[in-house]
């Protein structure tokens, strides 16, 4: 609300210009209200409301319910494009990608792990950190990182995660692609 409200303009259009368009992300979109397609080949997301039920096809729904925070729909190499131009300076002025990486411990994300203002650092097992910021909405979860010298991963699964044993093998799988 706070883009709309100093730009005077659509918060979509402004996710579109300065990102989208400026960094070249070509299966990224950011799809209107009431708009339940996807308009590239995709796999289908499966979500279910109870644990003993089964999985209900969810991928034609409304991803407007996340709006700024969940609104997009992408492609694992446009999230590693938008990650690694972000890092290197491509999508902000210096200090405001100073500000992004001013983090605080955040324990309850993961050992180690520290968030600031819309990026999480990692630390990798390999030794440095991964920047990145994971992203869920029913029938899909996301779990990406970037690090300093532009190495990217993206894993995209077709169902949310149900417990932190399965957070813990995506967020391992991010980390072997990032150090192997």
């Amino acid at each position: 609300m706070l883009v709309e409200k100093i730009t005077g303009r659509p918060m979509a259009e402004q996710i579109t210009d300065r990102v989208i368009t400026r960094i070249g992300l070509r299966h990224t979109d950011f799809p209107g209200v009431g708009d339940q397609t996807i308009r590239r080949p995709h796999p289908e997301g499966y979500a279910k409301d109870d644990p003993k039920a089964p999985l209900t096809d969810v991928t034609e729904s409304d991803p407007s319910m996340g709006w700024a925070a969940g609104q997009l729909i992408s492609t694992p190499s446009d999230v590693d494009r938008f990650f690694t131009a972000l890092l290197a300076g491509r999508l902000l002025a210096p200090a405001q990608l100073k500000e992004m990486r001013t983090t605080v411990a955040a324990p309850e994300m993961g050992k180690g792990v520290r968030y600031g203002l819309g990026l999480m650092s990692t630390p990798l097992s390999c030794g440095g950190v991964a920047w990145g910021h994971g992203g869920d909405i029913p029938g899909y979860s996301t779990s990406n990182a970037a690090t300093e010298d532009g190495r990217a991963v993206t894993i995209a699964v077709t169902e949310l995660p149900t417990d932190l044993a399965q957070i813990g093998h995506l967020n391992a799988a991010v980390d072997a692609a990032l150090c192997e």
